[in-house]
Parts: structure tokens; sequence; C-alpha cells
């Protein structure tokens, strides 16, 4: 053991008081105020009137209204590109109509009203006409490692409809091992993978709920048409043996429109710090992405979203009270409440690619989103994004806030708007208080928010932002992404697909370091029309093509850069 004079202890302490008082920055505006402004304006944007804030809706608009007035209250600038506002578009599709014909021994059924509990196209199949033979498949499975093959006795499927049922045959066992192989997804993939030129998905179970009904839908990804029928359209295989069906779906292409809201504090500093959190959510879920499985008949419920992400929203607009009020004057402040996050990173990704200030100015971006349900039991919270500058290591451990602990996460990429800043080589930090089981349903509202928690975290960041308000510019480093075991496929190129480029081709959003599309060159921006021997003229060619390809495969990927057509070597 290592024994320390009595006056290096001394030392030791005076630094350790210094730090405990930085770190305990007096904030503009006392805490009582802070707690009392974050619940009206949380409670406000998570009221049910505001119907989820979906984007393009009315709760959109009453919801960038409010922050655009809070704005305007705090003498903040307008930086938008219509006042406050940046309008973004984006395209969706919409079911227009649809035909289902079965032919079979008991005679020819129709449906053609569609509806919940019913029948209905799937999202995510495409639109187009099958007529054809029917090939029944039981739950159509394949897990041999399980020992069960749906497929081992039919002899193919290849150009046929295959017909199979919703679920899996131990599907009371909620911890079944087959429910990995019966997803949606798993199953449908199969199917293509085996030549089905269209599936059919039928319930023949009262106790399965059912796959919600989508009138707008989010775009045709699978290859083939898929449609489900609902247990009240009284179908069994014995219907289908022997059986043509006939699928004919119409979709309409429709435009929404989504608004970021960007207010700006400017000390006419050289560099800018960002500060971002989405304001939208999943309104009553008419684009999907909820995790609660309604009941049948039952209506569609608001999701308010007060995790995600009206804390989020809120903190932002204390944040910028704050730093309005603050002697921090090295840097301009840009606030961004981003719409779109919940369909793709739509309005984080359309702000970086049409910037109100140059992106070379920015110094590094704060995203917030969920930060108001941190575990009381647990205090503490994470912190993605501390690979992407080599600065974050040596200045956030020194911060303490109320005994709070810091779960740090190195990747600069996610699921969240921080992730479009970090594609451009902008540093980023994201802040998340933690998963909850409300997440995605109508339960996530503002009675669970815990306010304290979030005061926390925006003591943090304001914290955070003092001390690097001094500082010289960020360098950025890229940052590793860590393997998954839930892919599918054998290779990987290891990129970020722009997934609202409507042209043909694969549009790349951002590149992994270390992975064969870093390695053989291809950066942001590059769109990919063909992989090895194969045509790459949507997303779903890509994925198709990921799985005919091996591991260690050398070969040519042809790219459009800048409108001209190149040809690089990679190694998959």
């Amino acid at each position: 053991m290592k024994y320390f004079s009595s006056k290096f202890g001394l030392i030791q302490l005076v630094l350790a008081l210094f730090s405990m008082q930085l770190n305990a920055q007096v904030l503009p505006k006392s805490e009582a105020d802070i707690l009392q402004s974050l619940e009206h304006n949380l409670s406000y944007l998570a009221d049910d009137h505001l119907e989820g804030r979906l984007l393009g809706s009315r709760g959109e608009k009453l919801a960038y209204d409010f922050i655009v007035e809070n704005f305007q209250s705090l003498n903040i600038l307008p930086k938008g590109e219509q006042g406050f506002i940046q309008t973004f578009q984006i395209s969706k599709i919409a079911c227009k109509s649809a035909l289902f014909i079965l032919s079979g021994k008991k005679g020819e059924t129709k449906f053609d009203k569609i509806g919940p509990g019913k029948n209905f196209p799937l999202s995510m199949g495409r639109p187009g006409i099958i007529d054809d033979k029917c090939v029944w498949v039981s739950y159509g499975i394949q897990a041999p490692e399980l020992g069960v093959d749906d497929y081992a006795l039919v002899k193919t499927v290849k150009g046929k409809i295959v017909v199979m049922r919703l679920g899996h045959p131990d599907y009371l066992n909620p911890h079944s091992k087959l429910g990995a192989y019966a997803t949606l997804e798993a199953k449908i993939d199969t199917a293509i993978h085996k030549g089905a030129v269209g599936i059919i998905i039928i319930n023949t179970h009262e106790e399965i709920l059912e796959p919600d009904f989508k009138p707008i839908v989010k775009a045709p990804f699978k290859t083939v048409p898929i449609y489900f029928l609902g247990k009240q359209t009284g179908l069994d295989s014995a219907n289908f043996y022997n059986a043509k069906a006939s699928m004919q779906i119409d979709t309409v292409g429709i435009k929404l429109e989504g608004h970021n809201v960007i207010g700006y504090i400017n000390n006419k500093a050289p560099q800018t710090v960002v500060i971002g959190a989405h304001y939208d959510h999943l309104g009553y879920n008419e684009l999907g992405g909820s995790t609660y499985r309604k009941q049948q008949n039952e209506k569609p419920q608001v999701h308010n979203g007060a995790d995600d992400n009206a804390s989020g929203t809120a903190a932002l607009l204390e944040l910028a009270e704050l730093l309005q009020k603050s002697s921090y004057r090295n840097h301009n402040y840009l606030f961004i409440a981003f719409s779109g996050e919940e369909e793709g990173l739509l309005g984080s990704h359309h702000f970086v690619d049409h910037p109100t200030i140059p992106l070379k100015q920015m110094n590094y971006m704060i995203n917030m989103d969920m930060v108001g349900r941190i575990d009381t039991v647990k205090n503490a919270f994470s912190i993605s994004g501390t690979g992407t500058s080599t600065k974050w290591d040596s200045i956030l451990p020194s911060i303490q806030i109320d005994q709070l602990k810091v779960k740090y996460d190195l990747s600069g990429t996610g699921a969240s708007d921080h992730t479009s800043f970090y594609n451009v080589g902008i540093p980023v930090l994201h802040f998340f208080s933690g998963n909850h089981s409300d997440y995605h349903k109508p339960s996530d509202d503002w009675e669970l928010i815990n306010f304290k928690g979030s005061l926390q975290i925006i003591k943090y960041i304001y914290t955070l932002i003092g001390m690097l308000d001094k500082q010289p510019k960020l360098g950025f480093t890229k940052t590793k992404v860590a393997a998954t075991s839930t892919s599918n496929f054998k290779v990987t190129l290891g990129i970020m697909p722009d997934y609202i480029f409507e042209g043909k081709g694969l549009k790349i959003d951002g590149t992994t370091e270390g992975k064969p599309a870093a390695i053989a060159g291809l950066k942001r921006g590059d769109i990919i029309i063909k992989l090895d021997q194969y045509t790459i003229a949507s997303m779903d060619d890509y994925m198709q093509t990921l799985g005919k390809l091996e591991k260690g495969t050398k070969t040519k990927v042809t790219i459009l850069r800048d409108g001209k057509e190149m040809i690089l070597d990679i190694t998959l």
C-alpha cells in the first residue's frame, strides 16, 4: 500500500472540492421553476388533444406551434427556412383497393372489403396482381434444429402462392423456442427464398392477436404481394386444398409533410453547438411502430409519447432558456426539434442535407431522446457517442450530478437523430434514461415521468456545455458498430442505407469503419446500382443480394458518385 504525505492529501482534497464546485454550477433559473416548467410543457405535448403528434398531422402542427411560441418568448432567433420552420416531404403508399378471390372445391369465395379482423394486404408486401395455385405449408416454419420443417412434405412452392397459418404450433407457450422462427418476417422470408410468388397468411386461432391493419403503409419491401385473412373469414386449410387464389392489390402514392422547428442563439462565435430532440410520435399508430397489440375490434388508441419524446422536447426548451440566460458566449447554440424521427430519422436526415448554418461551423451535437424515466432505484442513465471525439473520455467522467450513475457507449450511431450528424462527421452525444415497458404503447403518459430525473440530465448537459465553452473545437473520430447476432445474412457491407431515397439503387447514408464498404472506398452519398452480378434497383434488391453472397467473396460494386458511374473492388 502506498501512503501519501499530508500535504499531498490536502492538495488532493482542495482539487476534489474545486471539482465538486465546478460540477455544481449555479443554474440561471431555480430548480423549482425548472421542474414546474418541465411539467407544464411536457404535459401539454403529451396531452390527448395533440393526438400523439404524428408526422404531418394536426397534432404535429399543435406541437410545433407550441415550440415556436416558447422560442419566441425566450427571444430565440428563427433559423428555419420559413421562420422557425423547416419543411420536408416524404412519400408514403396508401392501399387504394384490394380484391381476394379463392376458387376451390367449396366454390368461389370473394373478399373485397378490407379491414381489421377480416382481410387486408400486409404493408410489407408489394402491390400487384397474382393469380396462381395455392400450396398449403401449415405454419410455414423451417426449423430443422428443433425438428420442425413445414416444407418437408411439399414438393415445391416455386411459382406458387404459399398459404400458411399465423403463429406456431406451440403458440400458447410464451417461451417457446419456435417463436423466433414464427415471426411474420421470418416466415415470409422463408417462403420467398423458396420461390413463392405470393403469400397468404390466415388466422385459425382465437387466442392469437392479429397484425394491425394499416390504410397507410411505409413502403412495399418484400418482392411479392402478401395477403392476410383474419379469423372472422372462417377459412382453414381445407379451403385451400387444390385451390387457386387471385390477389389484386392497388396502391396510390401520397405525400406527407414534416416540420423541423429550429431556433438560434447568435453569440457571433465561430463555432455552434447543436442541441436536438424529436417531438413527433406515433399518433394513433397510423404508420405503425406500436408495441401494443390491441384486441380485435378495439378502437385505435392515442400514443401520447410522454417519454418518447415529449421529455426530450421539454428538456430542449429548458436548455434553450438556460443558455439564453447563461454567461456561455463562446459558442452559438442551434436548437432543433425534429419531426419524422419515428419514421426513420427523417427530419434530422433532411436537416443535415439542407443545413441552415454550415456544417463545418458545428462543434458537436447533443441529442435527447427519452430522458424522462430515470429509475429511482438505479439512479442511472446512459450516454452514447462517447467514441466520436477523444475529448469525451477526458471530460465526461469528471461531471458528477446528484450521485447519478452514467453508462457510456462508444457508438455514434443508433435509432435516434444523433446518427444523422455522426454520418456527416460531427461529434455527438445521445442522452437516454433507459428502457421501460411503456415504450411505444398508449400507456406512455406524462404521469409516469420522473421530472427530478429529467432535471438531473438537464443539469448534466448544462454543466458539460459550460466546461466546453472555452475549449477549442472537438476533433471527430469514427466509431465501430458492435456486431449483431440477429442478421440472416452471411455477409454485410457495413453501410447505413438512406431509407428515404426515392431513386433507383441503394443510397448510402454512412459507412462503418473496418467493414467491406469503407475498406472499398464507398462513402456517404454513393448510390449502389450493382453488386457482384446482381442489379441493385431498390432496398429489396440489396437485401435479396446479401442472402445470395458468401463471406470472403472478392467481387465488384458499381456505384454512382456525383452522377458518374464507378466500379470498385470489394471483399465481402
